[in-house]
């Protein structure tokens, strides 16, 4: 995936920005921090401050995703959408990244919320999600341990995007990918390490397995 000097002043930009607004909240609270933690608020400042970045990092996504929202769609890596799709990427995932020491496994779809997802409730979320804001989770979907549900494939040197939607009390077995423009109907069964390629509709209630999925009778 090759990089222009557009994707460095963008990203550079961002990252600076959120860089800004964190340490500015940092000095602000500095005063605080010292006197509740004497000489120890080294510690507490610079976990507040991969707090701070992270939940910055998500303002920031939203905020482009309102006045850009990304589209599905097949994009060259020379279009202007790739380009913006990197940004977003550069900033969640730093972002995520930053909040990992906040982020035990059961507070996992509240931070995948936070970039975009639509997560139900009582979801349980072992695996990864990448582009979050292209996907919506169910109530009471699982989503096992290894397993990535994607709203991006990069093949043929071109971007893919899509929506993935898992419906309600669907399983994503363990080591499993569920690739963009995908739909698991609710109850569904992915058993584990299936593959479930772009554009694959399962419909409620069935079992699939295998690579490329298909259904198990």
């Amino acid at each position: 995936m090759k990089a222009s000097y557009l994707d460095f002043l963008l990203c550079g930009g961002a990252i600076s920005a959120i860089v800004a607004a964190t340490l500015g909240l940092i000095v602000c609270l500095l005063p605080l921090t010292t006197a509740l933690a004497a000489e120890y608020h080294v510690i507490v400042d610079f976990l507040l401050a991969l707090l701070f970045y992270g939940l910055f990092s998500a303002l920031v996504v939203r905020l482009l995703l309102r006045f850009r929202p990304m589209k599905p769609g097949e994009y060259t890596m020379d279009s202007a959408t790739f380009t913006y799709w990197k940004l977003l990427t550069i900033v969640y995932r730093l972002g995520q990244g930053s909040l990992l020491p906040f982020t035990p496994v059961f507070v996992k779809p509240v931070v995948e919320a936070l970039f975009g997802a639509r997560v139900g409730t009582n979801v349980a979320l072992g695996g990864t999600i990448d582009d979050p804001y292209m996907v919506t989770i169910g109530d009471g979907a699982v989503l096992g341990n290894a397993s990535l549900v994607s709203g991006n494939m990069l093949h043929g040197g071109k971007l893919t995007c899509g929506r993935v939607k898992i419906g309600a009390g669907a399983t994503v077995g363990v080591n499993s990918v569920v690739l963009p423009g995908t739909e698991l109907g609710e109850n569904v069964t992915l058993m584990g390490g299936s593959y479930v390629m772009p554009g694959t509709r399962i419909p409620a209630g069935e079992t699939w397995r295998g690579n490329p999925a298909r259904k198990w009778l």
